[in-house]
């Protein structure tokens, strides 16, 4: 909460965003993906081609994996995540599996 507290809120009042830009919505940080103006019905968490989760992926306490829907939020070489009790670290780049769909893509750490 404190982090989130950090970056502006969203707005869907038409503000101008930019591709990296970084916003707090219902609790959760996400980072534009394409530039657009914003709307109320193209809130983040609807949005995927627009706005994407911020998550952690380094260190020793990841998020959970999340299924990425494109190359805007694929992991990269380095990446850990939490899987099925586990924590997983990312070998390949525009890695948009989960370790149990491609092994190859994963190390357990």
């Amino acid at each position: 909460a404190a982090v989130t507290a950090a970056f502006p809120a969203w707005s869907g009042d038409s503000v101008k965003v930019s591709v990296g830009d970084v916003a707090s919505y219902d609790g959760v940080l996400y980072r534009v993906v394409q530039a657009h103006r914003s709307q109320a019905d193209w809130t983040p968490d609807k949005t995927p081609a627009l706005w994407t989760p911020v998550r952690e992926t380094k260190g020793a306490a990841p998020d959970p994996f999340v299924q990425p829907t494109g190359a805007a939020d694929a992991y990269g070489v380095g990446d850990r995540v939490t899987f099925e009790g586990a924590v997983w670290e990312s070998v390949i780049d525009a890695n948009v599996w989960s370790p149990s769909a491609y092994p190859a893509g994963w190390k357990a750490v």
